[in-house]
């Protein structure tokens, strides 16, 4: 990416100093907002930064030049192009499909389970790419290294590196960088699907013929309110991507990255910080479930008497949700 810094956006720069204070809310609005300023809705130029930060109430912006009077504090410079676009509307419906134990717990702990993401299924959570092509990679990456190593800042005079001084120190920073690039894997995640309405393939997939299952309906809003109080916490949407084409970023936003043969999945997730010294296993987002489930949908294939026991159970741990059977029991007309 080129940066493009125009006169009103070094005005700003030389308003404002960044002070790096992120608050969640802060977070929430950078991450829905993305390339698009809060005030006016206007899209901001690739290349042009936009501006995070605060106005003369504390109440968080994301602005462009455009709009950048109203910033009052200046918590971080960003360019959009830079990042993937997690953006989900707040008024997107999403979904998790769940077995019944699952939900129980999930009633009796009265919040959220997320779990690490390397100890999901899927061998490629937060993966780079494909091994056939690390080589691909590495030899961009070595490239990218020996270029900067011997190309210093503007009035620095340019090093003197033996060709075997070069290489060892690329190869070092491309170690440093493998070894950052699984961090998201200790992130913690709880995964969502984005549909307005349900979805067969899921129901099977998570709770198929035999078993007793259900799906709890919420929006994304609801998920960023769930998780308002845990610093951090981002809800996004997931890229697919086509690894024989493709690598994933070298960011921490990689653990909403996945393979392109999972697209149908449509996944919005939840992802929190993990411990960096001592990451746990997984971890409860206690929050209000009465504010986050909008509805609860029983499995389609279950057999009668399942609609008793759930209501049994949401009584027994004092939850009144909107408790409804499958829309794809619904009958067809020929």
């Amino acid at each position: 990416m080129t940066i493009n810094i125009q006169s009103e956006d070094e005005a700003v720069f030389n308003r404002l100093k960044s002070h790096g204070r992120i608050t969640q809310s802060l977070r929430r609005l950078m991450t829905q907002q993305w390339n698009q300023c809060s005030v006016c809705n206007s899209y901001i130029p690739e290349g042009r930064p936009a501006f995070a930060g605060y106005d003369s109430k504390s109440n968080p912006l994301f602005v462009g030049a455009c709009c950048a009077s109203e910033l009052q504090e200046l918590a971080t410079p960003v360019y959009w192009s830079d990042s993937l676009n997690l953006s989900v509307r707040d008024s997107g419906a999403v979904w998790r499909y769940m077995d019944f134990a699952k939900f129980t717990a999930m009633l009796q702990q009265r919040g959220l389970y997320l779990s690490r993401a390397d100890r999901f299924d899927d061998r490629f959570e937060g993966a780079t790419g494909l091994a056939a092509r690390q080589t691909n990679w590495d030899e961009h990456y070595l490239g990218h290294f020996r270029k900067l190593i011997v190309t210093p800042p503007a009035g620095y005079p340019v090093p003197e590196y033996t060709a075997e001084q070069i290489e060892a120190e690329a190869n070092r920073l491309l170690k440093s960088t493998k070894l950052v690039a699984l961090e998201p894997r200790k992130l913690l995640v709880s995964c969502w699907h984005g549909n307005e309405t349900e979805a067969e393939a899921l129901w099977r997939l998570y709770s198929p013929q035999g078993t007793a299952g259900v799906a709890i309906k919420s929006t994304a809003g609801k998920l960023w309110d769930a998780c308002a109080r845990y610093d951090g916490a981002i809800v996004g949407r997931v890229h697919y991507v086509d690894f024989r084409r493709s690598f994933a970023s070298i960011q921490n936003e990689r653990i909403f990255q996945k393979r392109s043969s999972l697209s149908h999945e449509q996944e919005v997730r939840i992802v929190l910080p993990n411990e960096r010294q001592l990451p746990v296993d997984g971890k409860i987002l206690t929050c209000d479930l009465e504010k986050l489930v909008s509805e609860v949908v029983i499995l389609p294939f279950a057999p009668s008497w399942f609609l008793k026991v759930i209501s049994d159970v949401l009584s027994r741990y004092g939850y009144s949700f909107d408790l409804k059977q499958s829309e794809l029991l619904d009958e067809p007309f020929f």
